[in-house]
């Protein structure tokens, strides 16, 4: 892994920190998330014109390049599904570190598996404090929040654990595209790649917003407008920023990179929603933090 792409990820952790704040503050309303990928898809278009004009219409599609793009954009919409609805019942900083973290190692095993990616020893060390860091600051996270909320009868909120599986499928979702991704970008150029992915996914989420929000679509959608172009923005950015490293770096590295977002959002949830501050969320970021200088020290000079 090279500095450049260790940079490159660590900037678009950053922008993805960023964005999931914006989405949590808006209380994981699907409607914010829905026109965050057509502002996306709108922001993109003038690249996307900018390299047909330049490179020209390609003169033959491949089939992996048909397939990976409807894959992905498909898993695409039913990951920001899981997080306005994790968003929407659970605190960030425990659907975060969750959804985030839950596929780093899973992500490394079948990578070395299905693209051959080779993990030094330090690298591998790294992705496992990674991993150990962000679990343990899950389950901090849940302990807060057990701490802050008794269990009652009468809630109407639901309970960690269902939040948590929430959290899980999300992360399932994260291992699925970050795979299908590192393919397709080897067939389409990752600005228009990113344009089809979130273009089908706004489409294939257009059904069930409008059914679900009929009555009050347009009230939603101005309320949340200013949340939805940080979302679009910052998730369409975030995510070529990480398209253009699978082209350059392996998967399982960028991944485990990726998620000093984790540190980020979980220090944003803390600080600005008063999620709780607690000694283990404090060691498990540094945890995080270490194993993120290990996959650092691996990279080629």
């Amino acid at each position: 892994m090279t500095l450049s792409v260790f940079i490159l990820v660590l900037i678009s952790a950053i922008s993805h920190a960023a964005w999931n704040f914006a989405a949590r503050k808006a209380a994981g309303n699907l409607v914010a998330m829905w026109l965050g990928l057509w502002i996306g898809c709108a922001l993109v278009l003038p690249g996307v014109i900018g390299v047909v004009v330049y490179k020209g219409l390609p003169e033959t599609v491949s089939a992996p390049a048909i397939i990976c793009t409807i894959a992905t954009g498909v898993i695409h919409a039913a990951y920001f599904r899981l997080v306005a609805t994790g968003y929407e019942h659970g605190e960030i900083s425990l659907v975060y570190p969750i959804a985030r973290g839950s596929g780093i190692a899973l992500t490394a095993i079948l990578a070395s598996l299905f693209f051959k990616e080779y993990f030094a020893l330090l690298g591998c060390i790294g992705i496992g404090l990674i991993s150990t860091g962000i679990m343990t600051l899950s389950l901090a996270a849940r302990k807060t929040i057990q701490e802050k909320r008794p269990l009652e009868a009468t809630s109407s909120l639901p309970t960690p654990p269902r939040v948590i599986k929430l959290a899980l499928a999300t992360g399932a979702t994260i291992v699925a595209y970050s795979l299908v991704d590192k393919i397709g970008v080897g067939h389409v150029n990752p600005v228009v790649y990113i344009w089809c992915m979130f273009l089908l996914a706004a489409v294939f989420l257009t059904p069930f917003v409008v059914r679900r929000y009929r009555s009050k679509l347009r009230q939603t959608a101005r309320q949340y407008l200013g949340y939805a172009v940080v979302i679009g923005a910052g998730s369409i950015g975030t995510y070529l920023m990480i398209l253009f490293a699978f082209t350059m770096g392996p998967v399982g590295y960028i991944v485990a990179v990726r998620e000093l977002a984790v540190v980020l959002g979980a220090l944003a949830g803390m600080i600005f929603l008063k999620e709780g501050f607690t000694i283990p969320k404090v060691i498990a970021i540094v945890t995080i933090v270490i194993g993120i200088l290990c996959i650092k020290s691996t990279y080629a000079k």
